[in-house]
C-alpha cells in the first residue's frame, strides 16, 4: 500500500472512531482527535481552540442535535510527505427549541495534521448551507 492510501486509511479509521464517539455522545474522545492547538471555525462566531473549548463545543452541539448529526468526507487529500492532509465533505443535523425543530446542513473542510504517527484534526471549518 503507499503512502498516500495508507494515509488515507489511517483518515478514514479516525473518522469511523469520531463517528462512533459521536454516536456514543463520547466528547472526551472527540475532543482527543483534535491537535492540542486545534481549531473549529464557524461563521459569525470567534474560533473555539484547544481541546477544552473544543469538548465544549462538541458537548453543545451533541445536547443540541439530539443525536441527529451526521457527516462524512467526500475527498480526502493527503501531501506526498505524508505529514498533512484535507478533507472536504458534507454535515446534517437538527436542533430543537422551543419545540420547534431547524435542519442544519453544510459543507465542512478539516485540515489533518500527522503527528507522532497520529493523524490529529488541526483546523475543523464549517461552512452552513
Amino acid at each position: 500500500m503507499s503512502l498516500l492510501s495508507e494515509s488515507e486509511f489511517q483518515i478514514r479509521s479516525v473518522i469511523a472512531k469520531w463517528l462512533d464517539a459521536v454516536a456514543a455522545g463520547d466528547t472526551a474522545t472527540i475532543a482527543g482527535i483534535y491537535a492540542e492547538d486545534g481549531r473549529i471555525l464557524l461563521a459569525g462566531s470567534p474560533v473555539i481552540s484547544g481541546r477544552a473549548a473544543i469538548e465544549g463545543f462538541w458537548q453543545g452541539l451533541l445536547t443540541a442535535s439530539a443525536s441527529s448529526l451526521v457527516f462524512g468526507p467526500t475527498t480526502i487529500e493527503v501531501d506526498a510527505a505524508g505529514t498533512m492532509a484535507f478533507e472536504v465533505g458534507t454535515y446534517s443535523f437538527k436542533t430543537m427549541s422551543d419545540d420547534v425543530s431547524t435542519h442544519n446542513s453544510g459543507n465542512y473542510v478539516v485540515v489533518w495534521k500527522n503527528i507522532d504517527n497520529f493523524w490529529n484534526v488541526s483546523i475543523d471549518a464549517l461552512i452552513s448551507n
